[in-house]
């Protein structure tokens, strides 16, 4: 019943085929705010007929939360057009990645919940650190990113390179690519709604790799949830050509990512009703299944998997241990990037220390 709800809220129903009980919709709520899609879900509830809305009180509960969100996001807008004009005034070029980017393919902006800002810059790590130290304090260090400290309402992700693969060669693919893009996506500047300001996003192309690629990423780390999802629907529903189809694939498939892009098609499908024209392969229902299943048990970014633990006295071997345990969970499936996955992080881990960010 919830995926009806979702395929209302994408325009792909107008009501449910049965009306919710009132338990039904508690459990509905409870999965919308799980997932981190309450905003959208809350506009699907305002077009569905009297018979089948929930009860006033929690309709009332789900408004206020909503309410919430749009302010949240107009903040958000607020601080990333912010960052964005300092950057440029420190003539360091940048590009905003997913958030407030992504959130402009929706209907409604405002209603897709928002995370923190991240910021694609044509800078080296060390360079960047040392433009900003004297007003701003960095945090953590890792080989895509680093935090930033810019605002203390809005948390903000430098990025050196959007991703990575562990499969060194496949990842080296990968950064040739972003650099391409970078010289395409520096140009593209869309307008925030509100005339919050001007900012410049990823290539419509490059979202259509990237996005999917960041997905997968997370899969094998924190976990993924519907609202990725749901961002990778909206990408692919503004649509293109057979040539930029077939480039695309070309893409993911150099990525070695053919057998998860298949079946993400399985989960658009299944779970918003997405129309076969605007799919990039055949979906693959065996590996759909599977990439569902992990999906609706970790929910938002594996919050809600008990699989995913950080235990709080942990050492590096241990950290290191569990991670790889947990991702054999995958070897019959992405079998390249789940070996290569221990190769990469022990490499990080000396690329950290000897460079000094540990």
């Amino acid at each position: 019943m919830f995926f009806e709800l979702l395929q209302i809220a994408v325009g792909q129903r107008t009501s449910f085929s049965q009306s919710p009980s009132m338990e039904d919709w508690q459990w509905m709520f409870e999965e919308a705010k799980r997932q981190t899609l309450f905003g959208v879900c809350f506009e699907a509830i305002e077009i569905l007929p009297a018979e089948q809305r929930p009860s006033r009180d929690l309709l009332l509960s789900w408004y206020a939360l909503t309410e919430q969100l749009r302010c949240l996001n107009k903040k958000l807008n607020m601080r990333t057009v912010q960052i964005c004009s300092y950057l440029s005034g420190q003539q360091t070029h940048s590009i905003v990645l997913k958030g407030q980017g992504i959130a402009l393919y929706y209907p409604k902006p405002s209603l897709r919940v928002c995370g923190d800002i991240d910021i694609w810059v044509d800078a080296k790590r060390q360079q960047f650190c040392n433009l900003v130290k004297e007003r701003f304090s960095c945090g953590k260090m890792v080989y895509h990113n680093v935090s930033c400290h810019f605002f203390s309402d809005a948390e903000v992700e430098v990025h050196f390179t959007p991703s990575w693969l562990c499969n060194y060669f496949r990842n080296r693919r990968m950064q040739r690519y972003f650099k391409r893009e970078f010289e395409r996506s520096k140009e593209n500047y869309v307008d925030l709604p509100e005339e919050a300001g001007r900012i410049c996003v990823p290539t419509l192309a490059m979202n259509r790799v990237f996005i999917l690629q960041h997905i997968y990423r997370h899969l094998f780390g924190d976990g993924i949830g519907l609202r990725q999802m749901m961002d990778y629907y909206y990408v692919l529903r503004q649509g293109f050509t057979e040539e930029e189809r077939l480039e695309t694939v070309r893409q993911l498939r150099r990525l070695g990512m053919m057998k998860f892009t298949a079946a993400a098609m399985y989960v658009l499908k299944k779970v918003f009703a997405m129309e076969d024209k605007y799919l990039l392969v055949s979906p693959n229902e065996e590996e759909g299944r599977f990439l569902l299943e992990e999906i609706m048990r970790a929910g938002n970014f594996g919050k809600s998997d008990p699989r995913i633990v950080h235990p709080e006295k942990e050492n590096k071997l241990q950290s290191f241990l569990r991670i790889t345990r947990q991702n054999f969970r995958f070897i019959g499936h992405y079998r390249e990037e789940v070996l290569w996955n221990p190769l990469y992080r022990a490499w990080h881990y000396l690329w950290r220390k000897w460079n000094g960010y540990l």
